[in-house]
């Protein structure tokens, strides 16, 4: 009953080729993940997380933490080095997503997840319109039927509150916070259990960054999806997220429920990164 809808177990993540240096992680320095020998960068060690079901899991650290790495690894942009990952929903849970081929990497993408980057120029075209963006999640995941995509498409931007009659326009012609509401409902097209979600409110205005966390937390009211939200800020952390991951030089240093993380932090960088929050 309590099994987490996703698992992840000791995920490693290089940049580099490596060495018998730092083939052991415990050779790479807590206060730095780069190999002092190869230079390699270790972005992720030894992670390991459980999202479960309907939860927004928050991810903070500073920039270079390995927190993005993470998520574009499960969304199979980047290749892990070593680890595991596991949906429950996906081969009663007993298959290493991570290992699979890559037409079942597809269908997972597909079906079972949806991303939402910080640049939406990564997560859409922008020489589709934003009705057809929608539309090519959907027709890769098998729906074809031209009316069916229509009316899915109208739904999904009437829930982000982007005005109907914009549908057929260019994302290029939206504001950044438009465009991360359309990257949204590109992102939840197939209804996917697990959304994960990318320094999405960086750059924006701060009323705007309000607008879209409303409607973040609006979409996991109303569908129980559950979330992985990425970001270097933890007032957006402390808005969204029901347990958080503080990550630093690719490690998990500290993890636990939202609240008791801002109340009684116990890692000094997290010490460090409350105090900030609070004298902000």
């Amino acid at each position: 009953m309590n099994k987490p809808l996703l698992q992840v177990t000791n995920v490693n993540k290089r940049y580099g080729a490596g060495c018998s240096h730092c083939e052991d992680s415990k050779s790479i320095s807590v206060e730095d993940n780069r190999c002092t020998v190869c230079g390699s960068i270790w972005a992720c060690l030894d992670v390991s997380l459980d999202l479960h079901k309907g939860e927004i899991l928050g991810i903070v650290g500073e920039s270079g933490s390995g927190k993005s790495s993470l998520v574009k690894s499960l969304y199979f942009d980047d290749e892990i080095t070593s680890g595991i990952a596991t949906i429950s929903t996906y081969k009663q849970g007993e298959e290493n997503i991570f290992t699979e081929s890559a037409q079942q990497k597809r269908y997972i993408r597909n079906h079972l997840m949806g991303m939402v980057y910080q640049n939406p120029w990564l997560g859409l075209k922008m020489s589709f319109s934003s009705g057809g963006n929608i539309a090519e999640k959907l027709i890769a995941s098998g729906t074809y039927h031209v009316g069916a995509i229509r009316e899915r498409a109208t739904e999904l931007l009437d829930h982000m509150e982007i005005p109907l009659p914009r549908m057929d326009e260019l994302p290029r012609t939206f504001s950044g916070g438009m465009q991360q509401r359309v990257q949204i409902s590109k992102a939840l097209a197939n209804n996917p259990p697990i959304l994960l979600l990318d320094e999405v409110t960086t750059g924006l205005d701060l009323s705007v960054q309000a607008k879209v966390l409303d409607l973040i937390r609006k979409i996991q009211r109303e569908l129980h999806i559950a979330m992985i939200v990425v970001s270097h800020d933890l007032g957006v952390i402390r808005m969204l997220a029901d347990r958080t991951l503080v990550m630093r030089h690719g490690r998990v240093v500290e993890q636990g429920l939202t609240d008791q993380i801002l109340e009684d932090p116990q890692h000094p960088y997290t010490q460090q990164l409350v105090h900030s929050l609070l004298h902000v």
